[in-house]
């Protein structure tokens, strides 16, 4: 049996660390299933580093971990216009509009995602889409 201690972060901890430190900070709390706490802290990245398209994914990542869904749709939408080529960032776009019950807006980025090469589920979530619209 796994037990998981809660962090304890402060503000005063954020506010101390550097922009690298608080990317790693982050990046741990996500693995360690602390999404909320990750927001916290990769908020200070991603305002002192606002065209850092990891520190958005990773932002995106916490939030939709978090069920923050429309948070993590803007994040991903960010890194979408950050990395325009991404298929991941699409991918990711598309789900969290699928978790949302926007099926068809999330097919639109799947369709992309899709056609960049991205995994054969994108496609497959489209033709599921596509079958309910039909």
């Amino acid at each position: 049996m796994t037990i998981r201690f809660m962090p304890t972060i402060s503000e005063a901890m954020i506010d101390s660390m550097d922009v690298f430190d608080a990317f790693r900070t982050g990046e741990e709390l996500v693995a360690d299933r602390h999404p909320r706490d990750a927001v916290r802290v990769l908020r200070k990245v991603v305002d002192a580093e606002p065209g850092n398209g990891a520190a958005w994914e990773l932002l995106g990542r916490a939030h939709f971990a978090a069920a923050q869904l429309v948070p993590a749709e803007q994040a991903f939408r960010r890194l979408a216009e950050i990395e325009p080529t991404s298929a991941w960032a699409q991918t990711a776009l598309g789900l969290s509009l699928d978790r949302q019950s926007r099926h068809q807006e999330g097919a639109v980025h799947h369709r992309i995602a899709a056609a960049m090469g991205a995994s054969p589920h994108d496609a497959t979530r489209v033709e599921l889409v596509d079958r309910q619209v039909g």
